[in-house]
C-alpha cells in the first residue's frame, strides 16, 4: 500500500504492487500495480480506464461487466 500510481502519477493509499497475475491465477516474475478499492476479477490499475475514485457508478459497472465477461471466456478456455 502507499505505492506510487500510474494512473494518478502520485502516491496513492490504495495502490499496491504484486506480481500476482489475474489472467493466469499464479505468481510470476512480473510486477504490477493493483488498485486496492476497486473490485472484481482484474483489479489491476493498467486496466482501469480511469481512477476508480474518480469513476461514476455506471463507468464502475460496465467496468465490472466487461471484466467478468472476461473471466468468463477466460475461464471457458481453460476447460
Amino acid at each position: 500500500m502507499f505505492d506510487f500510481c500510474t494512473m494518478l502519477d502520485k502516491v496513492c493509499a490504495f495502490c499496491t504492487k504484486s506480481t500476482w497475475n489475474p489472467y493466469t491465477e499464479e505468481y510470476d516474475d512480473e510486477e504490477r500495480l493493483f488498485c486496492g478499492v476497486s473490485s472484481g476479477f482484474d483489479t489491476r490499475v493498467e486496466a482501469l480506464d480511469e481512477c476508480w475514485m474518480k469513476m461514476t457508478k455506471s463507468k464502475r459497472n460496465t467496468f465490472l461487466k466487461k471484466k467478468r465477461e472476461e473471466y468468463q471466456i477466460l475461464t471457458n478456455n481453460r476447460k
